[in-house]
Protein backbone atom coordinates (compact mmCIF):
# COMPACT_ATOMS: atom_id res chain seq x y z
CA UNK A 1 0.00 0.00 0.00
CA UNK A 2 1.22 3.55 -0.75
CA UNK A 3 0.06 7.12 -0.42
CA UNK A 4 0.82 10.17 -2.24
CA UNK A 5 -0.54 14.06 -2.90
CA UNK A 6 -1.17 14.71 -6.69
CA UNK A 7 -1.39 18.75 -6.28
CA UNK A 8 -1.55 21.82 -8.96
CA UNK A 9 -4.50 19.70 -10.54
CA UNK A 10 -8.39 19.80 -10.09
CA UNK A 11 -11.17 17.07 -9.12
CA UNK A 12 -11.58 16.09 -12.36
CA UNK A 13 -8.07 14.85 -13.43
CA UNK A 14 -7.65 13.25 -9.94
CA UNK A 15 -10.84 11.01 -10.30
CA UNK A 16 -9.53 9.90 -13.63
CA UNK A 17 -6.18 8.63 -12.01
CA UNK A 18 -8.51 6.88 -9.69
CA UNK A 19 -10.98 5.64 -12.68
CA UNK A 20 -7.91 4.31 -14.53
CA UNK A 21 -6.45 2.59 -11.96
CA UNK A 22 -9.43 0.65 -11.12
CA UNK A 23 -10.23 0.04 -14.18
CA UNK A 24 -7.95 0.65 -17.34
CA UNK A 25 -4.67 -0.68 -16.02
CA UNK A 26 -4.33 -4.48 -17.27
CA UNK A 27 -3.03 -7.24 -15.27
CA UNK A 28 -3.20 -11.30 -15.75
CA UNK A 29 -6.20 -13.31 -14.44
CA UNK A 30 -7.24 -16.59 -14.77
CA UNK A 31 -10.13 -16.65 -17.35
CA UNK A 32 -10.63 -20.40 -18.75
CA UNK A 33 -10.66 -23.38 -16.62
CA UNK A 34 -11.05 -26.96 -17.98
CA UNK A 35 -11.91 -29.85 -15.57
CA UNK A 36 -10.71 -33.02 -15.89
CA UNK A 37 -11.71 -35.23 -12.87
CA UNK A 38 -13.53 -33.08 -9.89
CA UNK A 39 -14.75 -35.50 -6.97
CA UNK A 40 -15.10 -32.10 -4.34
CA UNK A 41 -18.09 -30.45 -2.77
CA UNK A 42 -18.09 -27.68 -5.18
CA UNK A 43 -18.88 -27.57 -8.64
CA UNK A 44 -17.09 -26.60 -11.49
CA UNK A 45 -18.14 -23.16 -12.03
CA UNK A 46 -17.87 -22.13 -8.23
CA UNK A 47 -14.14 -23.20 -8.39
CA UNK A 48 -13.69 -22.00 -11.70
CA UNK A 49 -14.33 -18.11 -10.05
CA UNK A 50 -12.87 -18.83 -6.89
CA UNK A 51 -9.56 -19.49 -9.39
CA UNK A 52 -10.20 -16.34 -11.27
CA UNK A 53 -10.07 -13.98 -7.81
CA UNK A 54 -6.59 -15.07 -7.32
CA UNK A 55 -3.78 -12.30 -7.93
CA UNK A 56 -1.23 -13.90 -11.03
CA UNK A 57 2.01 -12.08 -10.94
CA UNK A 58 4.58 -11.81 -13.89
CA UNK A 59 7.41 -10.88 -13.36
CA UNK A 60 8.29 -10.60 -16.89
CA UNK A 61 11.13 -7.66 -18.37
CA UNK A 62 8.69 -4.89 -19.31
CA UNK A 63 5.86 -5.38 -16.77
CA UNK A 64 1.88 -5.61 -18.77
CA UNK A 65 3.37 -4.44 -21.82
CA UNK A 66 5.14 -7.30 -22.61
CA UNK A 67 2.26 -9.12 -23.01
CA UNK A 68 -0.29 -9.23 -25.70
CA UNK A 69 -4.24 -8.78 -25.38
CA UNK A 70 -5.55 -12.31 -26.26
CA UNK A 71 -8.09 -10.49 -29.24
CA UNK A 72 -5.63 -8.09 -30.75
CA UNK A 73 -2.96 -11.17 -31.08
CA UNK A 74 -1.99 -12.66 -34.15
CA UNK A 75 -2.58 -16.29 -32.62
CA UNK A 76 -5.18 -18.79 -33.82
CA UNK A 77 -6.00 -19.76 -29.94
CA UNK A 78 -3.40 -18.84 -27.19
CA UNK A 79 0.05 -18.17 -27.50
CA UNK A 80 2.82 -17.83 -24.65
CA UNK A 81 2.34 -14.11 -25.52
CA UNK A 82 -1.18 -13.32 -24.84
CA UNK A 83 -1.37 -16.34 -22.19
CA UNK A 84 -0.16 -18.50 -19.95
CA UNK A 85 -1.17 -21.80 -18.80
CA UNK A 86 -1.52 -23.36 -14.69
CA UNK A 87 -2.23 -26.86 -13.77
CA UNK A 88 -3.23 -28.22 -11.05
CA UNK A 89 -3.51 -32.03 -9.59
CA UNK A 90 -4.51 -33.18 -5.77
CA UNK A 91 -5.43 -36.32 -4.59
CA UNK A 92 -6.40 -36.80 -0.75
CA UNK A 93 -5.00 -40.19 -1.21
CA UNK A 94 -1.57 -38.77 -2.60
CA UNK A 95 -1.36 -35.83 0.09
CA UNK A 96 -2.59 -37.42 2.63
CA UNK A 97 0.11 -40.75 2.72
CA UNK A 98 3.13 -39.16 4.50
CA UNK A 99 0.93 -38.35 7.49
CA UNK A 100 0.07 -39.47 10.72
CA UNK A 101 -3.17 -42.04 10.83
CA UNK A 102 -5.03 -39.74 13.32
CA UNK A 103 -4.52 -37.12 10.14
CA UNK A 104 -6.43 -39.29 7.72
CA UNK A 105 -10.03 -38.35 7.79
CA UNK A 106 -9.09 -34.73 8.16
CA UNK A 107 -9.79 -32.38 4.51
CA UNK A 108 -7.04 -31.31 3.08
CA UNK A 109 -7.12 -27.34 1.75
CA UNK A 110 -6.16 -26.66 -2.06
CA UNK A 111 -4.76 -23.80 -2.24
CA UNK A 112 -3.07 -21.19 -5.12
CA UNK A 113 0.40 -22.95 -3.86
CA UNK A 114 -0.90 -25.75 -5.42
CA UNK A 115 -1.14 -24.04 -9.04
CA UNK A 116 2.02 -25.19 -11.30
CA UNK A 117 2.71 -22.24 -13.88
CA UNK A 118 4.28 -22.92 -17.34
CA UNK A 119 5.92 -19.93 -16.68
CA UNK A 120 8.71 -19.30 -14.58
CA UNK A 121 8.00 -15.68 -14.23
CA UNK A 122 4.31 -15.94 -13.93
CA UNK A 123 2.91 -17.08 -10.68
CA UNK A 124 -0.16 -16.86 -8.11
CA UNK A 125 0.25 -14.57 -5.30
CA UNK A 126 -1.27 -14.31 -2.04
CA UNK A 127 0.45 -11.23 -0.42
CA UNK A 128 0.27 -7.65 -1.82
CA UNK A 129 3.96 -7.29 -1.12
CA UNK A 130 6.87 -8.96 0.12
CA UNK A 131 6.67 -6.69 3.48
CA UNK A 132 3.02 -8.56 3.84
CA UNK A 133 4.67 -12.02 3.64
CA UNK A 134 7.43 -11.37 5.75
CA UNK A 135 4.32 -10.42 8.79
CA UNK A 136 3.50 -13.87 8.09
CA UNK A 137 6.95 -15.41 8.96
CA UNK A 138 7.87 -16.05 5.70
CA UNK A 139 5.86 -18.66 5.12
CA UNK A 140 2.15 -18.99 3.59
CA UNK A 141 0.05 -22.00 2.65
CA UNK A 142 -1.77 -19.90 0.32
CA UNK A 143 -5.04 -18.93 -0.90
CA UNK A 144 -8.04 -21.96 -0.45
CA UNK A 145 -9.64 -23.08 -3.22
CA UNK A 146 -11.02 -25.99 -1.75
CA UNK A 147 -10.37 -28.90 0.49
CA UNK A 148 -10.36 -32.03 -0.09
CA UNK A 149 -12.41 -34.89 1.77
CA UNK A 150 -10.91 -38.81 1.51
CA UNK A 151 -11.10 -40.29 -1.56
CA UNK A 152 -11.57 -37.03 -3.44
CA UNK A 153 -9.41 -35.16 -6.39
CA UNK A 154 -9.10 -32.17 -7.94
CA UNK A 155 -7.76 -31.98 -11.33
CA UNK A 156 -7.30 -29.16 -14.36
CA UNK A 157 -6.11 -26.67 -16.46
CA UNK A 158 -6.35 -23.06 -16.79
CA UNK A 159 -5.57 -20.03 -18.68
CA UNK A 160 -4.53 -16.98 -17.64
CA UNK A 161 -4.95 -13.71 -20.20
CA UNK A 162 -4.17 -10.28 -19.72
CA UNK A 163 -7.43 -7.88 -19.22
CA UNK A 164 -8.98 -5.15 -17.48
CA UNK A 165 -10.94 -4.33 -15.03
CA UNK A 166 -13.55 -2.54 -16.88
CA UNK A 167 -14.16 -5.83 -18.73
CA UNK A 168 -14.02 -8.23 -15.21
CA UNK A 169 -13.70 -7.02 -12.05
CA UNK A 170 -11.37 -10.11 -11.08
CA UNK A 171 -8.36 -8.20 -13.90
CA UNK A 172 -8.64 -4.90 -11.46
CA UNK A 173 -4.99 -4.80 -10.06
CA UNK A 174 -6.26 -2.64 -6.92
CA UNK A 175 -8.34 -3.53 -3.76
CA UNK A 176 -8.87 0.06 -3.12
CA UNK A 177 -8.22 3.61 -4.40
CA UNK A 178 -9.22 6.12 -1.92
CA UNK A 179 -8.88 9.81 -3.10
CA UNK A 180 -9.45 12.37 -0.93
CA UNK A 181 -9.46 15.82 -0.41
CA UNK A 182 -6.43 17.85 1.01
CA UNK A 183 -8.44 19.66 3.80
CA UNK A 184 -7.82 23.78 4.53
CA UNK A 185 -8.29 24.06 8.21
CA UNK A 186 -8.28 27.80 9.55
CA UNK A 187 -8.58 28.84 13.48
CA UNK A 188 -10.25 32.27 14.43
CA UNK A 189 -8.11 33.41 17.44
CA UNK A 190 -10.45 36.22 18.26
CA UNK A 191 -13.13 33.84 19.11
CA UNK A 192 -11.44 30.92 20.65
CA UNK A 193 -10.24 33.44 23.10
CA UNK A 194 -13.52 34.18 24.45
CA UNK A 195 -13.99 31.08 24.96
CA UNK A 196 -13.27 29.39 28.48
CA UNK A 197 -11.05 26.55 28.67
CA UNK A 198 -13.63 23.47 29.17
CA UNK A 199 -15.09 25.25 25.85
CA UNK A 200 -11.64 24.75 24.19
CA UNK A 201 -10.52 21.20 25.80
CA UNK A 202 -14.17 19.96 24.60
CA UNK A 203 -13.62 21.33 21.01
CA UNK A 204 -10.15 19.62 20.92
CA UNK A 205 -11.48 16.21 22.13
CA UNK A 206 -14.23 16.46 19.68
CA UNK A 207 -12.78 15.91 16.72
CA UNK A 208 -12.15 11.90 16.34
CA UNK A 209 -8.85 12.66 14.18
CA UNK A 210 -7.20 14.46 16.56
CA UNK A 211 -6.31 17.34 14.01
CA UNK A 212 -6.22 19.89 17.00
CA UNK A 213 -4.26 20.29 19.96
CA UNK A 214 -4.46 22.54 23.56
CA UNK A 215 -1.45 23.99 24.07
CA UNK A 216 -0.58 24.20 28.06
CA UNK A 217 1.50 26.71 27.92
CA UNK A 218 -0.35 29.20 25.97
CA UNK A 219 -3.78 27.82 26.94
CA UNK A 220 -4.79 28.13 23.07
CA UNK A 221 -6.16 25.76 20.71
CA UNK A 222 -3.71 24.97 17.73
CA UNK A 223 -3.49 23.05 14.55
CA UNK A 224 -1.91 19.63 15.16
CA UNK A 225 -2.24 17.72 12.19
CA UNK A 226 -4.60 18.86 9.46
CA UNK A 227 -4.04 16.40 6.94
CA UNK A 228 -5.99 13.62 9.45
CA UNK A 229 -9.23 16.07 8.62
CA UNK A 230 -11.80 13.87 7.34
CA UNK A 231 -14.08 16.24 6.90
CA UNK A 232 -16.72 15.22 9.89
CA UNK A 233 -17.91 18.28 10.81
CA UNK A 234 -17.68 17.22 14.48
CA UNK A 235 -16.00 20.18 15.91
CA UNK A 236 -18.49 22.53 13.56
CA UNK A 237 -21.28 20.79 15.32
CA UNK A 238 -19.58 21.60 18.63
CA UNK A 239 -18.73 25.02 18.27
CA UNK A 240 -22.41 25.77 17.01
CA UNK A 241 -23.32 25.47 20.67
CA UNK A 242 -20.85 27.65 21.52
CA UNK A 243 -22.38 30.53 19.81
CA UNK A 244 -24.42 33.06 21.55
CA UNK A 245 -26.74 33.75 18.51
CA UNK A 246 -27.05 32.03 15.42
CA UNK A 247 -25.61 34.19 13.03
CA UNK A 248 -22.34 34.43 14.88
CA UNK A 249 -19.36 33.08 13.18
CA UNK A 250 -17.59 29.99 13.91
CA UNK A 251 -14.07 29.92 15.19
CA UNK A 252 -12.94 27.20 12.60
CA UNK A 253 -13.34 27.25 9.04
CA UNK A 254 -12.51 24.10 7.01
CA UNK A 255 -12.96 23.72 3.49
CA UNK A 256 -11.76 21.02 0.78
CA UNK A 257 -8.12 22.25 -1.44
CA UNK A 258 -9.09 23.11 -4.98
CA UNK A 259 -5.94 21.55 -6.57
CA UNK A 260 -4.64 18.59 -3.81
CA UNK A 261 -5.67 15.48 -3.12
CA UNK A 262 -4.36 12.43 -1.22
CA UNK A 263 -4.40 9.01 -2.17
CA UNK A 264 -4.15 5.74 -0.77
CA UNK A 265 -3.48 3.02 -3.37
CA UNK A 266 -4.29 -0.94 -1.91
CA UNK A 267 -3.44 -3.56 -4.18
CA UNK A 268 -4.28 -7.38 -5.01
CA UNK A 269 -1.15 -8.39 -5.45
CA UNK A 270 -0.87 -8.86 -8.93
CA UNK A 271 1.08 -5.86 -9.52
CA UNK A 272 3.19 -3.35 -6.98
CA UNK A 273 1.11 -0.05 -5.92
CA UNK A 274 4.41 2.12 -7.55
CA UNK A 275 3.51 -0.07 -11.04
CA UNK A 276 -0.51 0.99 -10.69
CA UNK A 277 0.27 4.66 -10.13
CA UNK A 278 3.12 4.69 -12.75
CA UNK A 279 1.02 2.94 -15.56
CA UNK A 280 -2.27 5.00 -14.88
CA UNK A 281 0.18 7.95 -15.37
CA UNK A 282 1.40 6.98 -18.31
CA UNK A 283 -2.29 5.84 -20.05
CA UNK A 284 -3.65 8.84 -18.64
CA UNK A 285 -0.66 11.04 -20.95
CA UNK A 286 -1.17 9.07 -23.89
CA UNK A 287 -5.33 9.31 -23.18
CA UNK A 288 -4.47 13.51 -23.15
CA UNK A 289 -1.99 13.40 -26.15
CA UNK A 290 -4.44 11.26 -28.32
CA UNK A 291 -7.11 13.71 -27.90
CA UNK A 292 -5.02 17.03 -28.55
CA UNK A 293 -4.05 15.25 -32.07
CA UNK A 294 -7.51 14.66 -32.74
CA UNK A 295 -8.87 18.29 -31.92
CA UNK A 296 -7.57 19.90 -34.69
CA UNK A 297 -9.07 17.06 -37.35
CA UNK A 298 -12.42 17.74 -35.14
CA UNK A 299 -12.38 21.16 -35.74
CA UNK A 300 -11.90 21.16 -39.41
CA UNK A 301 -14.33 18.60 -39.74
CA UNK A 302 -17.09 20.91 -38.44
CA UNK A 303 -16.30 23.88 -40.32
Amino acid sequence: MISFDLMDTDISMANAVRRIMIAEVPTLCIDLVQFEDNTTVLLDEIIAHRLGLIPIRSNKPGGMESWTFNHACNCDDFCENCSVKFTLDCDFNEMSRNKPEYQNKVAIPVTSNDLICSDPEVQAVNFSNEEDLQQALGTSDGIVIVKLGPGQRLKLQAIAKKGIGKEHAKWSPVATVALKFDPIVKLNEDILDQYSEEQKMSFVDCCPTKVFDFDEYTQSVVIKNPSQCIFCKECIYTLEDFRRAPEDKLAVEIKHSPDKFSFTVETTGALLPKEVVKDALSMLTAKITKLQEAIPALANSEM
